[in-house]
């Protein structure tokens, strides 16, 4: 039996991550640089729509998900950031959704 489509996407963000950690320094985590390439890169309409790609964006978002401070992200500390981008992308679903609907229903 074929994978399911999450189970692709999850093998896809596992993958991703360690191609992006294995550029330089430790091959488990991912620095400043190696997160913003791999946001920039793999996110780029998100990164792009919502402002993310701002500098300080990126930067307090790694501050925030360090949470051992050892300036670099491991794969836990990943998961984190990861969360927060699905719950932007809910969220931007949502304000979609309900644009549309109120488009569709004459309620502007």
């Amino acid at each position: 039996m074929p994978n399911t489509l999450v189970e692709e996407s999850l093998f896809s963000i596992i993958h991703c991550y360690h191609q992006y950690a294995a550029r330089g320094g430790d091959v488990e985590t991912l620095s400043l640089e190696e997160l913003k390439a791999l946001l920039m890169d793999n996110v780029p309409h998100f990164m792009d729509t919502l402002g993310r790609k701002e500098p300080y964006y990126i930067a307090e978002l790694f501050r925030t998900a360090d949470k051992n401070k050892d300036n670099q992200i491991c794969f836990d500390e990943f998961l984190y950031i990861l969360g927060k981008l699905v719950k932007d992308y809910h969220l931007r679903y949502h304000r979609q959704l309900c644009a549309h609907y109120s488009a569709q229903h004459n309620l502007y």
